[in-house]
């Protein structure tokens, strides 16, 4: 089946439900009404900058799916969602890609966004032919900037952490690298500060929490040295970030 990312960002306020909780309810949608095949949703961090409006992080959210729906298909489906779920006062923004011409210009859009600070407009100038959608949704529209930025980052595949994956639910308690291997897409373990590989059956506490990065190429679970008994923990990340 066709791979499709779709971007959103809406600049929450404190009162929204946040962009990473709006992917996720995005996802539910898509999976029902276009049988999409879930393949992960990513959280980007985005400049944090005086003249940039956000609440707390300024992230973006990527979703990855399959699915035999068509671009207007989905198109339909995200305009819709946001609209029926994002705060009255955000600045929402959506972009679905079904193929960018020119990866490597989205990807410096991507990494762009991080570094200094893009005029909305600056986003449609990626919109090209009919495999892309980028359309504003509330208040200003400046969420498109961090969705187009959320494909690009996605696209170079060296970049943010999942905080929806298929299989991260029945990641519980304590478990062996190796029954997390087998039991979510994550395909690998490392172990910090030296790198090493974690595989077989040395433990890792999950804390009931993983949320894997994307890194060349690659659904990485960082762990580190547990410091309360034998074994590994997952590394410790501010579980706040979630919502953003």
């Amino acid at each position: 089946m066709p791979r499709y990312l779709v971007g959103i960002d809406d600049t929450d306020n404190h009162e929204s439900i946040g962009t990473g909780a709006l992917a996720r309810e995005l996802m539910t949608v898509l999976e029902r009404e276009i049988k999409a095949q879930h393949l992960g949703i990513t959280r980007h961090q985005l400049l944090i900058h005086p003249d940039i409006p956000y609440t707390s992080h300024n992230s973006a959210a990527c979703l990855e799916f399959e699915t035999s729906g068509s671009l207007e298909d989905i198109r339909r489906l995200c305009r819709g969602v946001l609209e029926y779920l994002m705060h009255p006062r955000a600045d929402c923004g959506y972009c679905a890609l079904a193929e960018a011409r020119n990866p490597a210009d989205w990807q410096a859009f991507g990494h762009a966004a991080q570094s200094r600070v893009i005029e909305h407009r600056e986003a449609y100038s990626l919109q090209d032919g009919n495999q892309v959608v980028i359309e504003e949704v509330g208040g200003s529209g400046l969420g498109v900037v961090g969705a187009v930025a959320a494909c690009g980052l996605r696209l170079g595949a060296d970049d943010g952490r999942f905080i929806a994956l298929p299989g991260l639910r029945s990641l519980e308690n304590t478990l062996t690298a190796g029954q997390i291997l087998e039991r979510s897409p994550i395909q690998e373990i490392v172990a910090e500060p030296d790198g090493r590989l974690l595989t077989g059956d040395e433990p890792v506490d999950t804390q009931d929490w993983v949320r894997p990065v994307l890194r060349e190429g690659r659904i990485r679970l960082v762990v580190e040295k547990n410091p309360s008994s034998p074994g590994w923990i997952v590394n410790k990340q501010d579980r706040k970030l979630d919502k953003h």
